[in-house]
């Protein structure tokens, strides 16, 4: 496929793999881009005509990659992205247009008709542009500003400081544009939640306004109609079907069972409807007498750290197959689940995961000051991610914040500790189907699970486990200046599942004076292999632990503790990792009756 512009067209499958329309147009490839150090442009009137002085670039690569041609470290805070674009005669009535992920407040522009603005570097939006449409060619000009301030949730991406565990910043579009065309109400979202000891099954789907009208959806498994059901929308913007399956194929890392589904909304208003494709599964996950459970059955994750950067694209895989290989590479070296960290990830890396049967945690990225934009910010875009992912099985957790970035002094001031339990109560009210882990790391207020981050080597860390699991309130750092408790003073953290879901972080290889990892670096791969191979015997043999998180993926930057190298080359053979991160009696511990 390519664009009218010569250039072959990136990353051109359909991106919301979970809620598919077979009518689309894909807007990713050359632009004309601008960079506006200055902050001239509005003034000057640049999305009424042809930027002056463009260069190009590739869409949907950010600016600091080599794949956007661009490939500028320090972008300036302010760039205009622009290009044409033809709607298809055949198109008729409202017209979409959908980024899926620009970082980070993006003023869109059609024909010099301001279309809409959103801040936040990691949700999609959308906006209805055929009112701002004209016949033949049309003028799309996108303003992006991107400052450095920890004020706004950046993740790991460098800001006004530089702490050892960041890298280079993502700067503008990074997820694909498209266009689609939609009658007047159309379907936005869908979820669902299982119950695995009565087969019930509820779908959610949500439209883009209120509707009179009926939703029916049929459930099919290889080919084969299993279920259909359908229900008055009753003049409402979402509405719930009911199912049930008495002998199902349940979705788990063994045997991720998928159904296909067909979604139809018909508005009796206007005579239309919106049609289409989705997928769901059989997959319950809670925690219920103090156990992680999987179907009915007991849990223990095996998760490796992600960060989700990539050779050449940097923020954005260069290719759905690379997507794909990340979640393979995974599965490879033994582990059930992938904590994605302080990134929300491209919905096609979730479909991969879905398909393959990798277990996901979902992550909000932090900010690093605590102020009234971080508490808006932050809050409007972690809900519209859970809208956007909680369809997704693979999914079995929430994270909106990670060792009390932005929120440093929950214990003495009650807006910061208000503002996370908000957030979890929040999260909760979107979807209940979920455990929710309000901070992550330590200074546990409000979740269902006991989350501990701990890099303590050898008997240090069986210590420091056991000491915390007795007195929660003990610094987890260990810092004496700024020590991070456990457990917020009045939390309770008695019965719940307790997992370490940050260890390890073993360097190894050599790239310059700013390398960074956990420990001294072993001298080879042999003792590489060792010091893995101890910390993790280690901790497995926990018997309180329900599971851990290794740090981490790859290598990335500064950041030497990969089992892979950046380019996913393993450190050492990927047959080995397996036998240590697998479980070392050989049982599965994917879930399954008790």
């Amino acid at each position: 496929m390519g664009d009218e512009q010569g250039v072959q067209i990136p990353r051109p499958e359909y991106p919301r793999p979970v809620l598919v329309r077979d009518d689309w147009l894909n807007l990713n490839g050359a632009w004309r881009f601008r960079s506006d150090p200055e902050d001239e442009g509005m003034d000057s009137g640049w999305f009424r005509a042809q930027l002056p002085d463009a260069t190009r670039i590739i869409v949907p690569f950010p600016v600091e990659s080599e794949a956007s041609g661009v490939h500028v470290t320090e972008p300036s805070a302010v760039v205009w992205y622009q290009r044409e674009f033809l709607v298809p005669e055949v198109w008729s009535g409202r017209v979409v247009l959908r980024i899926g992920a620009c970082d980070h407040w993006a003023r869109v522009f059609v024909n010099g008709q301001e279309v809409g603005q959103h801040r936040g570097g990691y949700a999609p939006f959308s906006f209805d542009i055929q009112h701002a449409l004209l016949p033949g060619a049309n003028m799309l000009t996108i303003r992006v500003e991107d400052s450095l301030s920890w004020t706004q949730p950046r993740g790991k991406q460098a800001g006004t400081t530089r702490w050892p565990i960041d890298y280079d910043s993502v700067t503008g579009i990074w997820q694909t544009v498209w266009l689609e065309p939609l009658p007047v109400i159309a379907i936005e979202n869908t979820a669902f939640s299982y119950f695995h000891a009565s087969g019930e099954l509820t779908f959610t789907a949500l439209f883009s306004g209120q509707v009179d009208g009926t939703l029916t959806a049929e459930i099919s498994r290889k080919g084969e109609l299993i279920a259909t059901a359908s229900a008055d929308t009753g003049l409402r913007s979402e509405v719930r079907l009911k199912f049930v399956f008495s002998d199902g194929d349940l979705w788990s890392p063994e045997s991720p069972q998928l159904y296909d589904m067909k979604l139809k909304l018909f508005n009796r208003r206007t005579s239309e409807t919106d049609e289409a494709r989705s997928y769901l599964a059989l997959r319950e996950i809670e925690v219920r007498d103090g156990q992680l459970r999987l179907n009915g059955g007991k849990l223990y994750l095996r998760g490796v750290l992600d960060q989700g950067y990539f050779p050449g694209g940097w923020y954005t895989p260069m290719t759905d197959d690379e997507i794909r290989q990340d979640v393979e590479l995974t599965l490879a070296m033994g582990f059930n689940c992938a904590r994605k960290h302080q990134k929300a990830e491209d919905p096609r890396y979730l479909y991969w995961a879905d398909k393959l049967g990798l277990m996901v945690w979902a992550e909000m990225p932090s900010g690093k000051i605590f102020s009234t934009e971080l508490i808006e910010t932050l809050t409007r875009e972690w809900m519209d991610l859970v809208k956007r992912d909680r369809a997704h099985p693979s999914i079995i957790a929430w994270v909106p914040f990670n060792e009390s970035w932005g929120v440093w002094h929950q214990s003495q001031r009650p807006e910061q500790r208000a503002f996370v339990d908000g957030v979890v109560a929040l999260t909760k009210a979107l979807d209940q189907s979920r455990p929710v882990i309000g901070n992550d790391g330590w200074e546990f207020s409000s979740g269902d699970l006991w989350t501990l981050h701990l890099y303590q080597a050898g008997d240090d860390l069986a210590v420091r486990l056991a000491d915390l699991i007795r007195e929660p309130g003990l610094s987890v750092t260990g810092d004496d200046s700024h020590p991070r408790v456990g457990a917020l003073p009045g939390a309770n953290v008695a019965g719940l599942p307790i997992l370490l879901t940050e260890c390890g972080g073993v360097g190894f290889g050599r790239y310059g004076e700013a390398d960074f990892s956990y420990g001294d670096l072993p001298a080879s791969q042999a003792a590489l292999e060792e010091r893995i191979r101890q910390t993790a015997e280690l901790i497995h043999s926990e018997d309180m632990l329900q599971g851990f998180v290794w740090t981490q993926l790859t290598d990335i930057q500064q950041e030497i503790n990969g089992l892979l190298y950046f380019d996913r080359t393993p450190k050492l053979p990927l047959e080995i990792l397996k036998g240590i991160f697998s479980p070392l009696d050989g049982e599965s511990i994917v879930a399954g009756a008790d």
